[in-house]
């Protein structure tokens, strides 16, 4: 949830500044690691390999199997660690260990009657799925919800994009909001609501992939335009309402961003489509009647 310290009054005279950071933390490393207990679900192991199969090169991911009575070792720098149950019961010793690291962790199990007892332990998400169909959205949400480099995440793994892109918006829209509500005049106002909504902007490009280019120029032209516009349609009905202004401008500012947020999405999920000639659905959704593949200890590979 947004916060009123979150709302970026001291970027309104510096989105140059918003944007290279933007671009950092697309290019920012992320690590996932995957550990595989014995006796784990061959379909989920396989729709998970496939699934985050890195795009570029700051994305880490390493795949280990778990064995009973072996030495364990995790590593403190990971971002994000999953953890796919199996048999032989060793999958909530590995998730308490990334747990005291400080590791977001999540243990995948088939059916929540052989969950392992995890209450208390604190970072540990359970997510429950039976086939990878239900899986990797869960998982996306997961993901994009605990990690703190949340745009090199989705720029990285496909999988996570529409999960991440739906939080920053949903941020971003609540930020546009307070500041809305804001008891702001003479168009005080408009300069902080085009700042964030420009972040977002360059924030939702990075997460599809997308550095710096004339596109993006063209996005924040776009989202200026669409600010004016919506600043118009709320001073109407501030007439229209007496009394009731400041209400209807956050309301305003919260539909604009939002609007403005996944019109932005829709445009890079149709640039997406046509620049890799999508005419299936996406790796991580074939992933799920993969079998001929080989799950190997180490990093991931084909």
């Amino acid at each position: 949830m947004a916060r009123f310290s979150d709302i970026p009054f001291s970027r309104v005279r510096d989105v140059a500044e918003g944007a290279r950071a933007s671009e950092a933390r697309r290019r920012s490393c992320v690590r996932v690691a995957i550990e595989l207990e014995e006796g784990a679900p061959d379909d989920l192991a396989y729709a998970l390999r496939d699934a985050l199969m890195p795009e570029t090169a700051s994305g880490l991911v390493h795949v280990g199997r778990v064995r009973k009575g072996a030495v364990l070792r995790v590593s403190p720098d990971c971002d994000l660690a999953i953890v796919v149950a199996g048999t032989s019961g060793a999958a909530a010793g590995v998730a308490r260990a990334f747990s005291r690291v400080g590791v977001p962790c999540a243990v995948v199990v088939e059916t929540s009657v052989e969950a392992p007892e995890l209450a208390g332990t604190p970072g540990v998400a359970l997510v429950s799925a039976a086939s990878p169909e239900v899986l990797l959205p869960k998982l996306a949400s997961w993901m994009a919800d605990s990690c703190r480099a949340d745009v090199a995440l989705a720029a990285n793994f496909p999988l996570c994009r529409r999960a991440v892109a739906e939080r920053c918006i949903r941020e971003r829209s609540a930020q546009g909001a307070a500041v809305g509500l804001l008891p702001l005049s003479g168009g005080a106002d408009m300069p902080v609501l085009a700042a964030g909504q420009t972040l977002m902007a360059l924030d939702l490009a990075g997460a599809y992939g997308h550095g710096p280019s004339a596109d993006r120029l063209a996005d924040v032209a776009a989202v200026i335009f669409a600010g004016l516009a919506s600043r118009a349609v709320a001073r109407r009905v501030s007439r229209v309402l007496p009394g009731l202004g400041w209400l209807v401008r956050g309301a305003v500012a919260y539909g604009g961003t939002a609007a403005i947020g996944w019109a932005l999405v829709c445009r890079h999920e149709v640039q997406d489509f046509v620049e890799r000639g999508r005419l299936q659905p996406p790796a991580w959704v074939a992933a799920a009647s993969h079998h001929g593949k080989h799950v190997n200890e180490g990093h991931i590979s084909h």
